[in-house]
């Protein structure tokens, strides 16, 4: 049964992840900037050198990780930064932020134990820099306080009616409202399926023309799938959405690029099996295509 309004919350849960951290830079006085309009232009500077940089860096890169993990395995929720997490996946993902945090300490720590020492090495190497700044570096401790990581499990309550101070007519707005929040959600999940799949389809369909089919896009649009299974389910209430991907998936079933790059039959015999699927995505009436999930 595909999620509805009545039964959002028996589905999943909305999870919010917030990190935050610290880039080291400043603004440029205006007089460094000349002549150039400083309602166009903005300038910066960086307060630490590169070795120090790269430990910021790493910070930054593993909270991106970390947001790609609920990311991927979620559907957006019409409010940014909030994503919607099937039930039966939702204890898997808070083990893996969960069992993140013990890294992310240990980058921190890292870039903690360096920190004066980048200050002093800054200050030597562009002493003019540091004489515009030095005010702004916060202390050892407000620097590592500025390294948060957490998330949260929230629920934006559906419309009651058996709420006193709801009038029918206020019940009827509301739940329209949340109606079309979900039906919001569910549009954003065909738009990406149907995006990444003809996208994917397309790729294939050009590998076979070009005579070098790719194992490597086989396998991510494997992947693909295993995740509307996983993911995005219990969003699809299209019969010719799914339709489409019973195609797609019926026509890489069993099939490998080596098979494909050797015989010439089963290469054509593919090229059409997928070009055919992706005339149905094609034909999927009210989708607004966006920019499909990274192959």
């Amino acid at each position: 049964m595909s999620i509805t309004a009545s039964n959002f919350y028996e589905k999943g849960v909305l999870i919010n992840v917030r990190a935050g951290g610290y880039r080291g830079r400043k603004k440029l006085p205006k007089e460094k900037l000349g002549e150039l309009p400083p309602e166009i232009v903005r300038g910066v500077h960086d307060l630490f050198d590169k070795e120090f940089k790269t430990l910021l860096s790493n910070i930054r890169s593993f909270d991106g990780t970390s947001r790609d993990v609920v990311k991927n395995q979620s559907v957006p929720f019409p409010i940014e930064g909030i994503y919607f997490i099937n039930s039966s996946r939702m204890v898997a993902i808070l083990d893996i932020l969960e069992g993140r945090k013990e890294s992310r300490q240990a980058l921190i720590q890292e870039a903690v134990d360096n920190y004066e020492g980048a200050i002093t090495i800054f200050a030597e190497k562009y002493p003019e820099f540091y004489a515009m700044a030095k005010s702004k570096y916060p202390s050892k401790e407000e620097f590592e306080k500025r390294f948060y990581f957490d998330y949260n499990l929230i629920k934006i309550s559906s419309p009651n009616q058996d709420d006193p101070f709801m009038t029918a007519e206020m019940y009827r707005s509301e739940m329209n409202k949340f109606r079309q929040t979900i039906d919001e959600m569910k549009n954003e999940v065909l738009s990406t399926i149907a995006s990444t799949l003809l996208e994917a389809t397309k790729r294939l369909t050009d590998q076979c023309t070009e005579g070098k089919p790719n194992q490597r896009t086989l396998d991510n649009l494997n992947k693909f799938l295993k995740q509307v299974d996983d993911v995005y389910s219990d969003f699809i209430d299209r019969d010719d959405l799914k339709s489409a991907i019973a195609n797609v998936r019926a026509s890489i079933l069993g099939v490998d690029a080596e098979s494909l790059r050797s015989q010439e039959d089963f290469k054509k015999e593919f090229k059409k099996s997928i070009s055919s699927a992706a005339d149905c995505i094609k034909a999927l009436p009210d989708v607004k295509l966006k920019r499909s999930i990274e192959f």
